[in-house]
């Protein structure tokens, strides 16, 4: 077997989950903004909103920790602080349940924020096992368990709003999903499930995950934050509205980042020799570039055809907004890939929680320009703003090894040029007819063409990859020809 396929095996199995989980998130959506009044489903949203915060804010990547370690030791250490973890959570959650309500204007549901807690609990006792044989490419367990989990939970939320029209349905779903996934991953893992406090292990798990608590608060700002200062500016409402266009634009980025993360992760850490890494690393920008082109075009030519379509003619989006999520959900896009791959797998977890902190300054101009001018695209400005100043700051920030001399410029005009041309000529007519869209995809079409033969060009690693390929051998010496900035 070509190790291309091999690539693409491992690519499909740990990436079904992911895709899964995006489904169901997205499914939830649907039903959720089809059954349910606009104030149920504002509320609704605001309750995961609150758990995706709580969850990213108490995130100690201890997945990432039993991968890295590999023994039993590390995996009942793990466990031992997993629960703990949960338990704090969800203390949390229920002491400061009136006060998230109140900051979404619904002090009446504090008791939901409340009972939502529940959620943290039982995910907490999940088995890691299926966790750490992913160090070996070993996706299939995880795999089954979150796919079950998921489809057990759509299943249990279309029935919960059917039957109570409220927004219990997602603490219903949520709660389902997690004792699904819990059982399952018990019975799938295939080494028993024990808690130890090693005093050294619990040192080393804590050394590492401990700066990713301020990871996760960088990452909450980034994913969840901004849903909580549009339902307190503009009430539930217009939370639902910004729900599903986020759904539809930068939820999906998170998709792709799950779904070749873990082999991304794995492609990083499986080579004993270090020095190789850099390499391994041009191969995934390369690859993540190409990947966010594409999607930026996808996202030009229908964001604002498919909203409506799939969610109803009461949800739309603007002109300004849309150039505006294309832009931010490529700069996450790119932010959250290569760069983040490689300095977890270097263990650089305080920097990586020091740039994803960098971001949070787009909620403070986000701020300012609500404050100039209330609407929603103010808002959207600030933040991308923010995720500007945090892409130039993963970039430019990786060592010498990675970014020394020019090569860092040509890096960024790597990762967003292409997103960025595309995103300016939907800005010339942000209203296309079908004529137009399909000048817009000839851009699209020709600019990721002329990305390719420029990775092509000044990439050894792809180079070697694409001339491999039964389809391009033979072709002339331009693949062979000696990049500007050697490796």
């Amino acid at each position: 077997m070509t190790p291309l396929k091999v690539w693409a095996g491992r690519a499909f199995v740990g990436g079904l989950a992911p895709i899964v989980v995006f489904g169901s998130r997205f499914a939830a959506n649907v039903v959720l903004s089809r059954l349910l009044a606009p104030e149920e489903f504002g509320t609704a949203v605001a309750i995961s909103v609150v758990l995706g915060l709580g969850g990213l804010a108490t995130d100690v990547a201890l997945d990432r920790f039993v991968m890295i370690d590999g023994s039993a030791r590390g995996l009942s250490t793990a466990h031992l602080l997993a629960v703990s973890n949960g338990i704090f959570l969800a203390t949390i959650l229920v002491l400061f349940a009136p006060f998230a309500a109140g900051l979404f204007g619904i002090p009446k549901f504090a008791g939901s924020f409340a009972l939502a807690a529940i959620v943290s609990v039982i995910g907490a006792f999940g088995h890691l096992g299926v966790k750490q044989i992913q160090r070996n490419y070993d996706y299939g367990p995880d795999t089954i368990a979150q796919v079950a989990a998921n489809v057990a939970s759509i299943i249990g939320l279309f029935i919960a709003a059917k039957l109570l029209r409220n927004h219990y349905a997602i603490i219903v779903g949520l709660g389902v999903q997690s004792a699904v996934y819990v059982v399952l991953s018990h019975v799938l893992a295939p080494t028993s499930y024990r808690f130890n406090c090693d005093k050294e292990m619990l040192f080393r798990a804590l050394s590492f995950g401990l700066p990713l608590t301020l990871n996760g608060i960088g990452l909450a700002m980034l994913s969840q934050l901004d849903r909580v200062l549009v339902g307190h500016w503009f009430g539930v409402k217009e939370l639902g509205l910004y729900a599903v266009i986020f759904s539809v634009s930068v939820v999906p980025t998170s998709l792709i980042i799950n779904v070749f993360s873990r082999p991304s992760f794995s492609f990083l850490i499986s080579d004993e020799e270090t020095s190789r890494r850099p390499q391994r690393y041009r191969l995934l920008l390369t690859f993540y570039s190409l990947i966010t082109s594409l999607y930026a075009c996808w996202m030009v030519l229908t964001l604002d055809l498919l909203i409506p379509l799939i969610f109803g003619p009461s949800f739309t989006i603007s002109p300004t907004a849309h150039v505006l999520f294309v832009l931010i959900a490529c700069l996450r896009l790119q932010r959250s890939a290569a760069p983040t791959c490689l300095l977890l797998a270097s263990g650089r977890t305080k920097q990586l929680a020091a740039l994803n902190l960098s971001a949070g300054v787009g909620l403070i101009v986000a701020f300012v320009c609500v404050t100039i001018s209330p609407t929603l695209e103010a808002m959207l400005v600030g933040v991308a703003v923010g995720e500007f100043l945090s892409f130039i700051a993963f970039f430019t920030t990786l060592g010498s090894a990675v970014t020394r001399g020019w090569r860092v410029l040509g890096d960024l005009a790597s990762a967003i040029s292409a997103p960025a041309i595309m995103a300016a000529a939907l800005a010339f007519d942000a209203v296309p007819t079908w004529r137009e869209r399909a000048v817009l995809l000839v851009i699209a079409m020709v600019t990721v063409a002329v990305q390719l033969s420029l990775e092509l060009y000044r990439n050894t690693e792809f180079r070697k990859v694409v001339s491999g390929l039964p389809i391009v051998r033979g072709l002339p010496s331009y693949f062979a020809r000696g990049e500007v900035c050697p490796d």
